[in-house]
């Protein structure tokens, strides 16, 4: 469940400037075979550089995900990843934080691990990848890859973006012209798909993820704030 939530909850695509991003806030229900919760996505730019959040309950549980980064020169700077799960019982919490004066990132909590990275290689983590995603169908770019970081192990792994089609989508009784961006990695089943409004500054209705253990959706329900 998991893995699910952290690609759910990602060369040329470094090159476009994803402050032209808009703040936003909305809410999302994610659905699994597993768990179904509702929660709140925000996107906001402060002093110290940028966050992309996303909390979300129910009855049974919480879960809490974080990323703040910043961009230099036109590219994504990973400072820290947090993500805390309730009950606590469940032993999910962990906390990732990137070091540059030592090339070194690091975890704690659920999985330990530390690893080093290049600094010359922009890595981003599962959630202000999709704020690189969103930047790169803006401005055009329909076929891209990121150097995702996985939260398990540490290790940077390459995924391969590119659009499919383009299709019109329902939301909030309304239809928009949305394109469907498909994301895969070479050796892995797993098929991860897109769908993004270009109307609603190019915020994804619909993302949907499937592999061998099942499918998993998250949805945009309302949008709160935008711009």
């Amino acid at each position: 469940m998991m893995s699910r939530i952290f690609l759910l909850a990602a060369l040329i695509s470094f090159k476009v400037l994803a402050v032209e991003v808009p703040e936003y806030k909305a809410k999302y229900q994610f659905d699994s075979e597993e768990i179904s919760i509702t929660g709140i996505r925000e996107f906001t730019k402060n002093e110290n550089g940028y966050e992309l959040k996303f909390k979300a309950s129910n009855l049974v549980a919480s879960m809490y995900f974080s990323s703040l980064f910043d961009i230099e020169d036109n590219q994504i700077k990973s400072s820290k990843y947090n993500i805390k799960i309730r009950p606590k019982f469940l032993k999910r919490d962990q906390r990732v934080n990137f070091d540059y004066k030592t090339s070194v990132v690091s975890s704690v909590g659920r999985n330990e691990w530390q690893n080093n990275f290049q600094l010359s290689k922009a890595t981003v983590d599962p959630l202000n990848a999709q704020i690189m995603i969103r930047g790169n169908i803006k401005n055009g770019i329909n076929s891209f890859s990121l150097n995702l970081l996985n939260m398990r192990n540490g290790y940077i792994e390459k995924y391969d973006y590119a659009v499919t089609d383009r299709i019109k989508c329902s939301f909030n009784e309304s239809e928009y012209n949305c394109i469907t961006l498909e994301r895969i990695r070479e050796g892995s089943s797993r098929k991860t798909t897109y769908f993004i409004a270009e109307e609603l500054g190019f915020m994804f209705i619909k993302i949907t993820d499937e592999n061998d253990n099942g499918k998993s959706t998250l949805e945009l329900k309302e949008i709160l704030s935008f711009g």
